[in-house]
């Protein structure tokens, strides 16, 4: 028995690296658009307290994308699963049962007539 996955488990498996990829490429756009830029341009011209604001900002940023980042990593990947331990059934024969006899026990008989 061969080691290599079948071919679509692979292509599932790249389809999930590059939307991974893509998913990066576009947080990493919109923070650098939206952050980046705009607080290089205002620290040219900030006073030594304004840059230490900035610099904090710019860490908290950082932390929020490295949180998101491994967050759409696990979820991209199902990392979950490997720390998850999965119980396994033990395989129990399957007891079959006589139907006719099963349908008498359970028969209802109705009480009599007196007459």
């Amino acid at each position: 028995m061969s080691s290599i996955p079948p071919p679509q488990h692979r292509r599932r498996t790249y389809a999930a690296v590059l939307l991974y990829l893509l998913g990066f490429s576009v947080l990493l756009i919109i923070v650098l658009h939206y952050y980046l830029s705009p607080a290089m341009i205002a620290a040219r011209a900030a006073t030594p307290e304004e840059k230490k604001v900035l610099a904090v900002h710019s860490r908290l940023l950082l932390a929020v994308v490295l949180v998101v980042l491994l967050v759409m990593l696990m979820m991209t990947f199902r990392i979950g699963r490997l720390f998850t331990a999965r119980g396994r059934s033990q395989h129990h024969a399957t007891q079959y049962i006589d139907a006719w006899s099963e349908s008498g026990r359970r028969l209802r008989v109705p009480p009599q007539d007196p007459q």
